[in-house]
């Protein structure tokens, strides 16, 4: 049997610039690039995003909804309404508005105009989308091409560009949705297919 043992080095910041503590090629205080950290770019546009997919986290996206999906529904160029909680659809076509009010709704979808969710612990990812309109919490949405213009009226929501949105799992005690069939249908509008 064989240990690894284990050292930490603990370095701390000077606040009076002195240059104790450094080595080669360090500097004390200076500018924040000159240590290794970048300075932050103010001229992107903020996203209210969870988890990178550099930390494992299982990301919202295309692949990840599909494969759960029990419906599939067409806007036929219109719009689209689902309504029942915790289904799980793909849209095969382009809406004008995609609208979600069914509470743990999991959602595919093409090129959509206007995307409004009002209903918690949604999951919608969409091709492209002009604009997002969020009024419920819990609410991950994620695109694949555009910049849409965000209205987030919600709580703990996060959205951005797909590969930046955690999925998120249900809690404790929360079934997954899309997970169980017989949970009931989606939509008001379109055909099943």
């Amino acid at each position: 049997m064989t240990l690894a043992a284990c050292s930490v080095e603990v370095v701390q910041d000077d606040p009076e610039g002195s240059d104790a503590g450094t080595s080669d090629g360090d500097t004390a205080g200076g500018d924040p690039t000159s240590q290794g950290i970048e300075a932050a770019d103010d001229t992107a546009p903020p996203r209210r995003t969870v988890g990178r997919d550099d930390a494992g986290a299982a990301m919202l996206d295309r692949a990840t909804l599909g494969s759960r999906a029990t419906q599939h529904l067409t806007c036929d160029g219109g719009d689209l309404r689902v309504e029942n909680a915790a289904v799980a659809v793909v849209v095969g076509d382009a809406c004008g508005t995609l609208t979600v009010d069914g509470a743990g709704a999991l959602v595919v979808a093409g090129d959509v105009e206007r995307l409004a969710v009002s209903a918690s612990s949604v999951r919608v990812v969409v091709a492209s989308v002009s604009s997002v309109d969020l009024d419920a919490a819990d609410v991950r949405v994620a695109w694949e091409d555009g910049d849409p213009a965000v209205r987030d009226g919600g709580a703990g929501n996060a959205y951005g560009p797909v590969g930046t949105v955690e999925l998120g799992l249900p809690e404790p005690g929360v079934p997954d949705p899309g997970t169980d069939p017989a949970a009931g249908g989606a939509g008001t509008a379109g055909s099943d297919r």
